[in-house]
């Protein structure tokens, strides 16, 4: 029997927007609010474990009235919500970054038409200097994440690709 020093969660009200470039781990703990969730459920095994064995129980198994053990939960409940707070930041933050890919993806599905009738061949692969050099293209987009641009084929059809967040769907 492992016993755990009592875990003090305060639960976060709100989370504040993160910018583009603080590290969102870092800026939201992370790391710190994922480690008090594990100990939070690790307690509560614990605490389960410690409680005593229902003598009306036949079976003689633990039995949990959660009205009346409500407090058995509250840390973890505290640290489980905290925890699926700061994941939906997560989620929400890095769906801002797949966006703002996806729309520079469509800027390159303009350019590549734009080269097929000026070239009057369809293009086949993705050549960024190509673009500008026609004119298709300004300047050379880069994905908000660092990932690659290019043209993948199938069933026939030519879709635009990233290598970190995929292919741009219609």
């Amino acid at each position: 029997m492992t016993t755990y020093k009592p875990l003090v969660v305060n639960e976060i009200d709100e989370i504040e927007d993160v910018g583009d470039e603080e590290d969102i781990f870092e800026a939201l703990d992370f790391q710190g609010v994922h480690m008090a969730f594990q100990q939070s459920y690790l307690e509560l095994i614990d605490r389960i474990d410690n409680k005593e064995v229902d003598k009306k129980s036949p079976d003689g198994a633990i039995r949990i009235d959660i009205k009346r053990d409500a407090l058995l939960y509250e840390t973890y409940r505290k640290a489980q919500n905290n925890y699926s707070k700061v994941l939906k930041k997560v989620e929400e933050h890095e769906k801002d970054f797949k966006i703002k890919c996806f729309g520079r993806m469509r800027k390159l599905i303009l350019a590549v038409l734009y080269a097929d009738k000026k070239l009057g061949k369809r293009v086949t692969k993705f050549d960024s200097e190509k673009l500008i050099e026609i004119g298709a293209l300004d300047s050379i987009p880069v994905c908000p994440r660092g990932g690659e641009y290019s043209i993948i084929y199938k069933n026939g059809r030519r879709l635009f690709n990233c290598s970190i967040h995929g292919v741009l769907k219609n």
